[in-house]
C-alpha cells in the first residue's frame, strides 16, 4: 500500500489528525529504574515527525521539566536527537554537581498511553 493511498483514506472530513506510528524507543537512566519510552509518528498527509514521550526529566536544580521546544521534526533521527540530548544534558548537569540519580527526577507525560 503506498503513503498516497493510506494518506487518501484518512482524508475524510470526520478524522483529524492522522498519524503513523513510525518507531518507538525505551530506555532507563542509569540509577532511575523507570523506563522512558520515546515515540515517533509520521503526519499523514505531512511531510514531518511529531513525537510523544512517556516521562520528562526535572532535577532538583530545574526550575521547569525539559520539554523539547520543536513540535515538528523532518526526520526520526533530527527528533531522537534533541530529545536524548535535552535528557541527557539534564541528568548529566545534576550528576557533575553531585546529585544522586533518582525517581523523583522523572515527570510522567500524563497524554503518554
Amino acid at each position: 500500500m503506498s503513503a498516497n493511498s493510506l494518506d487518501r483514506r484518512f482524508q475524510q472530513p470526520e478524522i483529524r489528525w492522522a498519524r503513523r506510528l513510525v518507531d518507538e524507543y525505551a530506555f532507563v537512566l542509569d540509577g532511575i529504574p523507570d523506563m522512558i519510552r520515546l515515540r515517533f509518528y509520521q503526519v499523514l498527509g505531512g511531510h514531518w515527525i511529531e513525537t510523544e514521550q512517556s516521562h520528562y526529566l526535572q532535577t532538583p536544580d530545574m526550575a521547569a521539566p525539559e520539554v523539547s521546544e520543536t513540535q515538528r521534526h523532518a526526520t526520526v533521527d533530527a527528533a531522537l536527537d534533541e530529545l536524548l540530548s535535552g535528557v541527557l544534558d539534564g541528568y548529566r548537569a545534576a550528576v557533575r554537581r553531585g546529585r544522586q540519580p533518582d525517581e523523583s527526577w522523572l515527570l510522567p507525560n500524563r497524554d503518554f498511553t
